[in-house]
Order: C-alpha cells, then structure tokens, then sequence
C-alpha cells in the first residue's frame, strides 16, 4: 500500500525543488509560489470534478491515463513488500 502525499506535503517538496534551483527566494517570491502552487491544484481539482459530476467517466479515464507517468511521480516509489 502506498501512501498518497498531502497538499501539505506536495508543497514542501515543491518549495524545497524550487528553492535548490533558484538558490535563496525571497519571501515575496515564496508567497508566489505558494499562490500558484495552490492555484493549480485546484484548478486541477475543479476540471476533474467538473468531469466526474457530468458523468464524464471515460473522458477523466483518459485524462488520468494521460498524466499516469506524472501522477505516479507525485505519489513517490512504491513501497515493496517486506520480505520475510
């Protein structure tokens, strides 16, 4: 079973990426990030449930079969099975 990162936890890993590729932000430039980090995921969230309440199931198939490799990296490494 894997575990599904919070929103909270997406923003971290995208402050930490953007900060290491752009050195020091500044506050501003942080605020900026936060807004358009926020401001994505919920469009995303809002098409996606746009789809899902007018029974668009076979178009948000194919969406999520789109972006599969992108959403598959979001989620991080599968965890293996212990073995014993």
């Amino acid at each position: 079973m894997t575990a599904t990162p919070s929103f909270r936890q997406l923003w971290v890993m995208y402050k930490r990426i953007s900060m290491a590729r752009g050195g020091a932000a500044s506050r501003r430039d942080l605020i900026l990030a936060h807004c358009a980090f926020y401001g994505g995921a919920r469009g995303v969230l809002r098409v996606l449930a746009h789809l899902l309440e007018h029974g668009e199931v076979d178009e948000l198939r194919r969406f999520i079969e789109r972006q599969r490799r992108l959403i598959d990296v979001v989620r991080g490494p599968r965890t293996r099975a212990r073995r014993h």
